[in-house]
Formats: structure tokens, sequence, C-alpha cells
């Protein structure tokens, strides 16, 4: 008879008993006190319990949420479905840290899987937390109630859900202290644009970040040997006079004068340009593979020369090689007797420098204690940096050999980046910050902080103002050099960011992600423009851009590089649409090429002055 009783409450029992009770019935009476009894009885200590109140009212209010949710319009569910995730995250958190173990797992079991799916790992992850001990100093935790959530809504989404929280007290309390909501102008978003945007540990990236200036062209200095060639077309270079309001200073951020080795690199490849091959869907790529047979601990890091001469390799096993491509050679320098006596004043001093009679083709490096993540290049070739998971940086001196200095930190470092100026170099470490350092220094000129999570990737900005880090919290930063501030947050990626890379016009950043998306973001206008489903990176990812910019090059987690226009992107976008706040999902154009491997997954890509395609790995790694 139980069963049957389950769905009455103590106000419908009651008045049963009283009927009974009225009109004599008092054998059927205590019949169903008997039975009813402990109904009566959890009945009677609910209302003796206000915390078990309260958490049923949660509860009630959540499903509530839930079915608000998914009743309502098309164009209003999936900006709604962003309150979901939050919501549930704050009251199973403050379940287990007010001690309410037994509900916390009852309300996690029960509402788990309404979640949308890009939430799947921290919700997994807070499933992981039993108890408020554990709870205590949790990531996750610690993230959600240090910061608030991010949603944006369009002003009619958002008059639906102040009429359901009119309704609902404790879910508009959740929301008031924990989520941060920003009102869209009046724009018509379609759902795929909507959920590209979704998936940002905190939610989305807010606007006020648009505030602040973003210098995001190339210094003028940079540019002046293509302005020199241009002003003879136009009338009397009045053109190339026109002041570019989106580049920064020279004084903005101090940069080391051009060396002439430099200056002699850039006026080759100025020359180089005339015989660019041009990329686009009529015309595939020329691609060279290059192939490291029985490397000791697999290849795990490359990198290339600007000039495509020299080729770093870091290993598992700790080593670092340098293989020098084509004709070029490596040379030591000359003993200390014989450079002093060498003419200091001599036009080719620097060629004078290089003892021509011992050159190799390969150079070993050993210093590092444990598997070296990243390589970078100096500029001018004459320097090496490297990161480990021994928590240190190293810089090796090419012509000497050796390594110099040995930058230690406290955790491991997964990636260097020397600047296009040389002097300054970016890390991205464990303990989630980005930093930039001077070669002549042995602490960090500007700490960059607000990561939740590991920086696992950065770049350095063409003019050298800024710094972009993709970050395990799903986000992707850029950082101003001058003032260490954050000056662009784009989210989007439902997963950890395994790669960027900037434009080499410095308005765009592509990165990829381990879920599977391939996005290219706006610097200028803070928004997305494309998202791109790819296969899933579990390791991190090379990118590059062709010299023209106008090509991506991606490797992929199956022993296979692709190829993604961002000249037929951009050439899609009207006036009207660029800027809008809709994204291009999986846009046609957009991808171009697949070429696979047949056993050599991919570990480095560049692009040659003459855009032919060089990919570098290990075979049957």
């Amino acid at each position: 008879m139980n069963g049957d009783l389950d769905h009455l409450n103590q106000d419908s029992l009651q008045k049963v008993l009283e009927f009974l009770k009225r009109n004599g019935l008092s054998e059927a009476e205590q019949v169903l006190s008997r039975e009813a009894g402990s109904i009566l009885r959890s009945d009677e200590d609910s209302q003796h319990n206000p915390e078990e109140q309260s958490n049923e009212a949660l509860s009630r209010e959540f499903e509530a949420l839930y079915s608000h949710v998914t009743s309502a319009f098309d164009c209003h569910r999936t900006e709604l479905s962003a309150f979901l995730y939050p919501v549930f995250a704050h009251i199973y958190i403050q379940a287990l840290l007010e001690g309410q173990n037994a509900f916390a797992s009852h309300f996690y079991r029960h509402f788990k899987k309404i979640i949308p799916s890009w939430y799947d790992e921290p919700v997994y992850r807070l499933g992981l937390l039993t108890n408020q001990l554990q709870a205590q100093g949790n990531e996750i935790v610690e993230s959600l109630r240090n910061n608030q959530f991010l949603i944006k809504l369009s002003k009619v989404s958002m008059k639906n859900m102040e009429a359901f929280l009119v309704r609902h007290p404790l879910i508009k309390t959740i929301i008031k202290e924990r989520i941060n909501i920003e009102i869209l102008d009046p724009t018509v978003r379609s759902k795929v644009s909507i959920e590209a945007q979704m998936g940002g540990l905190l939610g989305q990236s807010s606007k006020v970040e648009k505030k602040y200036k973003v210098y995001y062209s190339l210094i003028k200095e940079d540019l002046s040997s293509q302005l020199d060639k241009k002003k003879s077309k136009g009338k009397d270079g009045k053109e190339s006079k026109k002041k570019d309001t989106n580049a920064p200073g020279l004084e903005r951020v101090p940069l080391p004068p051009l060396t002439e080795a430099m200056k002699a690199e850039k006026r080759q490849a100025q020359k180089d340009l005339l015989r660019r091959t041009k990329i686009n869907a009529e015309t595939p790529p020329n691609i060279c593979l290059y192939t490291v047979a029985n490397a000791s601990g697999g290849v795990t890091c490359v990198d290339v020369t600007e000039d495509s001469s020299l080729i770093a390799i870091g290993y598992g096993s700790s080593a670092i090689q340098i293989k020098a491509v084509g004709e070029t050679s490596l040379y030591p320098l000359k003993s200390m007797d014989e450079l002093d006596n060498l003419d200091q004043d001599a036009d080719d001093i620097l060629n004078e420098m290089y003892d021509k009679t011992q050159d190799v083709k390969n150079l070993a490096l050993q210093g590092h204690q444990s598997t070296v993540y990243s390589v970078s290049f100096s500029p001018d070739k004459r320097l090496l940096l490297s990161s480990s998971l021994d928590s240190t940086i190293r810089l090796w001196t090419i012509s000497q050999r050796k390594n110099v200095v040995v930058y230690r930190l406290n955790m491991p470092v997964w990636q260097v980046q020397f600047s296009p100026r040389s002097y300054y170099f970016a890390s991205a470490g464990s303990d989630g910050t980005a930093m930039v350092w001077a070669t002549d220094r042995m602490q960090p000129l500007r700490i960059f902080t607000g990561a939740l999570s590991d920086v696992s990737c950065i770049d350095y900005h063409p003019n050298c103002n800024y710094v972009v880090g993709g970050s395990d919290d799903r986000y992707v930063r850029l950082w101003d050099v001058s003032t260490g501030s954050c000056v662009r947050t784009f989210a989007g990626h439902k997963g950890s960011v395994r790669g960027v890379k900037i434009s080499p016009c410095g308005r765009y950043i592509v990165s990829v992600s381990e879920e599977g998306s391939l996005i290219v973001w706006d610097i200028a206008l803070q928004r997305m423009v494309t998202y791109q489903d790819t296969p899933p990176f579990p390791y991190m990812a090379s990118l590059c851009f062709s010299r023209d910019g106008g090509t991506i090059a991606a490797t992929t987690p199956h022993s296979a590089v692709s190829l993604y226009s961002l000249e037929a992107l951009l050439a899609s976008n009207t006036g009207q649409d660029h800027t809008s706040n809709e994204t291009k999902v999986n846009y046609p154009g957009f991808s171009l090429y697949t070429y696979p491997t047949k056993n050599t997954p991919l570990i480095g890509l560049h692009f040659t002055r003459k855009n032919v395609l060089m990919g570098i790995g290990s075979f049957g790694q």
C-alpha cells in the first residue's frame, strides 16, 4: 500500500484522516495512519530541517531552469543554455563546502547529463570531488568562486530570463552573485554561431577589453624597405607618408637596432619575394618533408630559421640537434688570438670571424636534464633558446657551440619564443603565467597573469609589442609588453589550446585546441572570424602562415598537414559582415588541402621565402 501513498504529501493525508474520523470510520483511520506513518514522519522531520527544505527547493528550481531553457523558442534556447553549467556548478560546490555531501552527490547524479556537452570535462572533474576537504583549494572551484562567469545575451533573451527569475529566487541569487551578464547589441545570431563562442571555463570574453587600443600593425621601420619601392609608384610619395594609426611608435617598447646581418637578410628577403608562389584553391603548395629516423626519445619540438638554412630539433632524451640545410654549413668562431688580429673596420668582418676550415653540417647540444619542449632561433641565427621539463630555459650560442645562460624556474616551461628583433624572448609555463625576458637579464621583465591553468603555447607579435598565449583554461589571451596588461581575451575553444600563431600582418590570430577546432580571431574587433572543426589534438600542434599571410598550415594528429585559406575567408566578408558578431562556422572556402604522410607525424612546419612548405617529423613516432 505504501507504493500507492508515495505521491501524497502530508496535507493530503491529513485531510483523508479527518474525513475518516468525521464519518466514524475508525478502523480505516487506524489502518491508514499505520500505513502512512513513515510519510507523515518524514514530512514532519523535513519541516524541522531548513537545510533539507532549501536543498529540495534548489533542486526544484534548477529543474525548472532546465525546463525553461528547453521550452524556449529556438532563437533564445541556445543563449539561455549558457546558464546551466555555472548554476549547476555553484549549487554543487556550495553543497560540498557546507558539508552536505549526500545532497551534493544526489544533485550531481541527477543533473550532470543535462549540462551542455562542451562542459563534459569540468563536470567530470567536479564529480571527483566528494567532500569539503577536496573542494577547498581545487583549481576549478577556486576559479569559479573567485571570478564571475560571463554570459552574453540579446535583450529579448534577457527579458525572457528576468521573467523566470522573478518566480525562482534561489537561482536568481546565484546568478546575481556569481554570473555577469552582458547585453549584446540587437543583432541576429545563428545557433551555430552562438555555440561556437561558448565553452570557456568562465564563459565568454568581455567587451570591456575593447577599451584597450591595440596597435596591431607593423612598425614603420620594419616596412621601410617595402615602402621605398612603393614611393616611386605613388604621386610624389604622398600615399607612403600617410600615418598608420594602428602601428605602435618606435619608443613604445625599446627595441634594439637592426644589426647589419639582419638588414642584409631583410634585403635578401625582399629580393626573394619576386620568386614567391601564391597558394590558393587553384594552385596547391609545394611541400618538402624532412624525416628524422631512429630519434632517441622521439622528436618533441622543431624550429627553422627565417631563411630556412638551419633546423633545430629537440628530443625526448634531453638532447638538441642543429642541422644545416642545403649548402649551408656551421662554422665555429676563431680563437681569441686570431680575432684580435682582425681588422675591425673591414666590410666583411662578420665573415672573417668564423673559422671556415672547421665547417660541419650537424651540431649536438647537451645540457638539459629532461625532455626538451621547445626550441627557438634568434632572428640573426647566432643564438638558440630551449625549454624543458627540467624547469629551465637555456640560451645557446651557435658559433661557440655551448650553453651560455641558464634561466631557472620552479615549474616546467612549455614553450619559448624569440621576439622578431632578438634580445627579448617570451616563455609559457605550467605555473599559469607567460613571461617576457631579455637575454642580458636573469629575471623576467614582465610576468603576464590571468590564466586559470597552464599557459601551453605562445607567439610573439611581429611588431614586438604584444605576446599571445593559449592556455589549458580554453582561452587565448593577448598581453601588452609595454604595460603588462591583458588587452584581449578570446573565448570559443572547448578544450585546452594546443597552438597559437599571429599572422604576418599582425591583425589575426589562429589557434587550435584539444577537442578539435581551429579558430581565426580578429585582434582589432576582438571577435571570432571563423570556427573550423578538425580532428582532436591530443598533443601540441604546429601552425604557420605563408609569407604573404594568405594561407595557414596546421599539423594534424593523423600524420598529415592541412592548409586553410585566410585570404578566401576575408574576401567573403562584406563591410557589414566584417563588424557583425556572426561567425562563419565550417566555411566552405576556408579548408584547402590535406596531405597525409605514410607514417611520419609532423612536429614542425615552416614556409620558406618562396612559399615552399617545409615539414619536419619523426618516422613511426
